[in-house]
């Protein structure tokens, strides 16, 4: 086995399959052995770096390669219709093809189910790796799958190397007793002091869906596979409601019911009283899209590659709108019509009523930013690095803004800025009309959460554990609280003079705003 000591770990992935996960296994394994041991290509390659030689300068260095197996990893094809596994200088198959050259370790890594690869299904040069023995990494046992690698690479994990402080997850009082206090980030310090809590409720698991907020209560889902109902002025626990797969999906909530998906493959519907099931509609696949609800019918994407049309009253199935790729992408309905990305590369505008589509506009990768619509404009982030500004009407382009990583984060529009993050760990704020840059701010990890403005602050969470209060207008730093954990997709949810947000620590939490 190779000495780690110095040498590091590389994360073999497909963005448009695997990237999901990808970032998350990275966070996780640089939270055991330092950022400067952890290789993965959308945060280790600098901007104006040449990919190739970067990535054999880390190959070089690696002790342990990680290839990451999703369920289109051996039939995925490139523009031309070819399969990327029998291209030689494509990206995955060099990264191993150098790898068996060095002697390297090589683990597959199988997510969410899929088998290993049969020998007849790789190409000669690969077909090694159908041997190699492999490690499961499933979204709902991602915690207890992460360690089990972890054991597997039999190396001894640091708390603290390279450039940042990364906090332990942790529960109980020694994590309560973080709650609050001025930390020391990657980058700064906080200015002032932050706001304490008001609440925070620990669920069963890492939450990743949104808040919704209505009518005095807050909505959230949890991989602990429950739909929560909490007073949003205590977090007392009103209900909750059992899916049976973990719920990242965000809440909608509309007439007194609540909409949300679930990795069982159903969006449920749930009385917005006593927590009661509705109705449940069954998809294809995972759903972590978040639900649109608009004029009766409640719109959400899907793992299955379609976006789906769904009666609210009955849970009767309108239209359904088949692609090439999955809908991470939540919908969003503006009039008449339906915005949505999908991981196909396209951005999508359909008729609300019928799900005819209106206009594609073509990026250059996947697409699991979702839309804001406003005076005509859809404003959408892709994995290509692009932040986009399209003609509502006819989906043409009016501008492009490059960030420095890949753009999950949905974007917020606030007067004429668009505010959105990057995993690059930048929140822009750019003009609506030029796309030009009006101030970053740099948390130092990932931000995939999506921002939301009021009363003159930027709020949004970040991967390297905090939420952060910006001055809209600057971007300079009011206030950051630190979490247990990581916040991934959770977005900050601003109602009633409170923000609240959820974190990979397993609670929701509820701020002031002042």
């Amino acid at each position: 086995m190779a000495d780690l000591s110095a040498a590091g770990v590389f994360i073999s992935y497909r963005r448009d399959e695997t990237g999901h996960v990808a970032g998350r296994l990275a966070d996780y394994l640089r939270g055991k052995f330092g950022s400067a041991r952890v290789f993965i290509d959308i945060e280790s390659i600098g901007p104006g770096r040449d990919f190739v030689a970067e990535i054999d300068r880390a190959l070089a260095d690696c002790g342990v390669l990680l290839v990451l197996i999703g369920r289109q990893w051996t039939t995925i094809v490139d523009d031309q219709g070819q399969r990327r596994l029998d291209d030689p200088d494509d990206y995955v198959v060099l990264e191993i093809r150098t790898a068996m050259e060095r002697k390297v370790r090589i683990i597959p890594v199988l997510v969410d189910g899929v088998e290993v690869p049969e020998e007849e299904e790789l190409p000669a040069v690969l077909r090694p790796l159908s041997r190699r023995n492999a490690v499961r990494l499933d979204f709902e046992t991602f915690r207890s799958d992460a360690d089990g690698l972890v054991r597997q690479l039999g190396l001894s994990t640091q708390a603290d190397i390279g450039r940042r402080a990364v906090l332990k997850w942790g529960g109980g009082a020694a994590a309560l007793a973080l709650l609050g206090a001025g930390i020391l980030t990657a980058t700064r310090w906080a200015r002032d002091r932050p706001p304490k809590p008001v609440w925070a409720y620990q669920t069963g698991d890492e939450v990743y869906s949104s808040p919704a907020v209505d009518r005095g209560m807050v909505y959230v889902g949890s991989v602990d596979q429950h739909l929560y109902a909490l007073d949003a002025a205590d977090g007392q626990l009103r209900w909750r409601y059992r899916a049976e797969g973990s719920v990242t999906s965000s809440p909608a909530v509309a007439d007194g019911t609540v909409y949300v998906g679930s990795n069982d493959g159903h969006l449920h519907a749930v009385d917005q009283a006593s927590g009661a099931s509705r109705w449940k509609f069954p998809a294809g696949e995972v759903i972590h899209s978040s639900p649109a609800v608009s004029s009766g019918t409640v719109y959400v994407g899907c793992r299955d590659n379609n976006l789906y049309a769904v009666d609210a009253a009955t849970g009767k199935q309108r239209w359904r709108f088949p692609r090439g790729g999955w809908f991470n992408s939540s919908p969003t309905v503006a009039g008449d019509v339906v915005y949505v990305g999908c991981r196909d590369h396209n951005v999508y505008a359909l008729k609300a009523a019928s799900g005819k589509i209106l206009w594609a506009f073509t990026t250059q990768l996947t697409v699991d930013s979702s839309p804001a619509v406003a005076k005509g404009i859809v404003y959408i982030g892709g994995d290509d690095h692009l932040v986009y500004a399209l003609n509502a009407s006819d989906g043409g382009l009016i501008w492009s803004f490059v960030a420095g990583g890949g753009v999950v984060s949905s974007p917020w529009v606030a007067g004429r800025v668009v505010y959105i993050g990057s995993d690059d760990g930048n929140l822009y704020a750019l003009d609506a009309d030029t796309g030009r840059e009006r101030w970053r701010f740099d948390t130092g990890n990932g931000i995939r959460s999506s921002p939301a403005e009021q009363g003159g602050l930027v709020y949004v969470g970040s991967r390297d554990f905090n939420l952060y209060a910006l001055d809209a207008a600057n971007g300079k730093l009011v206030w950051q609280f630190a979490t247990g954990g990581p916040i991934d997709d959770s977005s900050p949810a601003v109602a009633d003079g409170m923000v609240y947000v959820g974190s990979l620590d397993g609670r929701v939490y509820a701020l002031p705003l002042s």
